[in-house]
């Protein structure tokens, strides 16, 4: 082949891989996000009904620490009654009955946070979450001190698909006593900052998570997920996914994510879990861009048959809308291979490899034509000024084998 067309060959594969590269690389990294909705599912409802309890706890224990400071004696309640009525119906599951009772200890201690704090509770169970939430706000504004009405407020908010005001209120929960912190809290909260799109937030609870629940496998997919998603290039994501991996090593995420993690350092390995993970066909579209991101390296690494075999079953796996990125880089290491295929061909006389070298650039036509609207000009420049040179030159190499 001509050493012009070389040249162009190897500029036009620069450009692809270069500008080209680029935003398919970044789609497969940007992709790792898709999947972490589904990755930490928040229990509100025990959650809440965990709260109302702790929340009782601490409010009596509140409300005879505010007695003996004052040096006092406790003043009579008169709401005492109803309210152990109402917590009697309330823990029997009787929500309208306890709801009558609270009201009628509120009535009677208006100033009561534990009043506020069980009415919101049950008002939850009839699920009226507008006004649990105004009662989780009284009592949150007569008893600041307790951290279980915040968390409480965060479940209604969150409960009501108002993610920022239940990540903030999961905030002043930990702000206000940080021992409280349990496993459910921290994947509430990692949703709620998830949803709320403060990424920080998310991964600082998920990291928090992974401190006091170490066996808690979500947190530590958070980690990894986050760190990836902000490019942090440390060894602290892929540390975290290897937890997770180890906790949940049947989990098909973790090796969805462990293959994005090694795609730059360690190829093969993350071949192998790419192709683990790729067994949960919801997998396969994930997995197909650490196919792509590895291929498209190998190109640049002009190790062109490894890219192609990569590639083609990355593109085996993508959606049918999305095989053209692949197919342009297909196409690319397809007309690299057919470069010294037939230099060898030409130099050896050897007839029978025009035939692999024809097959290669019909391939090499057709993918560059499925790759057009992806990037036309240069599409276009290969098919009418390069590929009909290469295949002049193969064509005239074959009458000369007559």
């Amino acid at each position: 082949m001509d050493l012009q067309v070389r040249r162009c060959l190897a500029g036009i594969a620069a450009v692809a891989l270069g500008a080209a590269a680029a935003p398919a690389l970044a789609r497969a990294q940007q992709s790792a996000a898709a999947p972490a909705a589904t990755t930490a599912v928040a229990d509100t409802e025990s959650l809440l009904e965990h709260a109302a309890t702790q929340a009782r706890a601490v409010a009596a224990r509140l409300d005879s620490a505010a007695v003996a400071q004052s040096g006092r004696k406790a003043p009579n309640d008169p709401s005492a009654t109803q309210y152990q009525n109402g917590l009697v119906q309330l823990l029997n599951g009787q929500c309208d009955a306890a709801y009558l009772l609270f009201r009628s200890a509120i009535a009677a201690s208006p100033n009561s946070a534990r009043n506020h704090g069980d009415l919101a509770f049950t008002l939850v169970c009839r699920q009226r979450l507008d006004d649990a939430a105004t009662e989780y706000q009284t009592a949150v504004r007569l008893q600041s001190a307790n951290p279980w009405y915040y968390v409480g407020l965060a479940g209604v908010r969150q409960a009501q698909g108002r993610w920022t005001e239940a990540a903030a209120n999961y905030s002043l929960a930990l702000a206000t006593d940080s021992s409280i912190v349990t496993q459910a809290m921290v994947d509430s909260a990692s949703v709620a900052f998830q949803q709320a799109g403060n990424g920080e937030e998310m991964l600082n609870w998920s990291r928090l998570g992974t401190q006091k629940f170490p066996n808690d496998a979500t947190a530590w997919l958070n980690v990894a997920i986050m760190l990836r998603r902000r490019a942090d290039t440390g060894p602290d994501g892929l540390n975290a996914i290897r937890h997770f991996h180890a906790l949940q090593p049947d989990n098909r995420l973790g090796d969805a994510y462990l293959s994005l993690y090694l795609a730059d350092s360690s190829p093969d390995s993350a071949l192998a879990f790419a192709s683990l993970a790729a067994a949960d066909t919801s997998m396969r579209e994930f997995t197909s861009l650490v196919y792509l991101r590895i291929g498209a390296r190998m190109l640049q690494n002009h190790e062109f048959d490894h890219a192609a075999q990569v590639l083609q079953q990355g593109r085996e796996m993508a959606a049918p809308g999305n095989h053209a990125r692949y197919s342009l880089y297909i196409a690319h290491a397809n007309i690299q291979r057919a470069v010294p295929i037939f230099q060898d061909a030409v130099a050896k006389k050897n007839c029978a490899e025009a035939a692999t070298v024809d097959s290669l650039l019909t391939s090499v036509d057709r993918d560059l034509h499925e790759s057009m609207a992806l990037d036309s000009a240069q599409s276009a420049h290969i098919l009418n000024d390069i590929l009909p040179q290469f295949k002049s030159k193969v064509d005239e190499f074959k009458g000369q084998c007559k």
